[in-house]
């Protein structure tokens, strides 16, 4: 084999090293950009997909391959809880306090989530969203009190539901534009703050409770007593026979 020959030989099996090491190259890079592109989410974790500011993609659990250039977010899908407390004066001017509690959660519908993340940002990943648990506690306890000064203490202790619901629907206008789903509201109490007038509002039923135990008692003192009075006769024609029965046995 002249030198000439063993040149073109080993050029060849430089270009086939070449080959090799580029295919090599070219598979790590593809298996980069595969795995870079193949977005997961948890089962409990929404997962946005964005695409030049609009979303494309939203669910959860969602499994999904991206455009380069495209945005990912994940935050949970949890439920949150807001407790509350407003203080107010009904429009009778008397002072009360209504401590309820609110179960939020990302709206589903349309772009909720993106609408969510956009009021929310970053908080929404956190176990507790404390931004926005506070908006949502700052507005419920606004709509109340707002609520509370148009309302007697009757209504407020007696139709829980009607001041419920109505801080429900107000809300759910306002929240709907944040990307929050607001899944109930509940009054769990209802303090009155003067401790005299809330004696005085027990005076009626304390009354009422008193006259219907006397009349109780007076209907079962005068049973007794009718009771009695006919045993009493009874007694009373008995021992009258008897006398009579003795005497016409005597002979008188």
């Amino acid at each position: 084999m002249d030198f000439v020959s063993v040149a073109e030989y080993g050029t060849s099996i430089l270009k086939i090293l070449l080959a090799i090491i580029l295919v090599g190259a070219s598979g790590i890079v593809g298996r980069q950009i595969f795995l870079a592109l193949w977005k997961e989410s948890l089962a409990n974790e929404w997962l946005l997909v964005i695409r030049n500011g609009k979303l494309t993609k939203s669910g959860i659990g969602l499994c999904t391959y991206i455009m380069p250039g495209d945005q990912c977010v994940k935050f949970p899908s949890l439920i949150s809880q807001v407790n509350f407390t407003a203080q107010q004066v009904t429009s009778e001017m008397q002072g009360v306090e209504v401590s309820g509690m609110l179960i939020w959660s990302i709206l589903r519908n349309d772009d909720g989530p993106f609408r969510a993340y956009k009021c929310f940002g970053e908080d929404l990943a956190n176990s507790t969203p404390h931004m926005a648990n506070q908006k949502l506690e700052s507005m419920a306890v606004s709509i109340i009190r707002d609520r509370i000064a148009n309302f007697t203490i009757n209504d407020i202790l007696k139709n829980r539901s009607k001041l419920r619901n109505g801080v429900k629907d107000e809300m759910q206008k306002i929240l709907s534009g944040w990307g929050i789903w607001l899944e109930t509201c509940e009054i769990q109490d209802v303090k009155i703050s003067s401790k005299s007038l809330f004696l005085n509002l027990q005076t009626e039923f304390r009354e009422k409770s008193r006259m219907e135990a006397e009349q109780i008692q007076a209907n079962t003192e005068n049973t007794i007593k009718e009771e009695a009075l006919l045993r009493q006769q009874k007694y009373n024609k008995i021992k009258t026979e008897s006398e009579t029965t003795s005497k016409i046995f005597a002979g008188e």
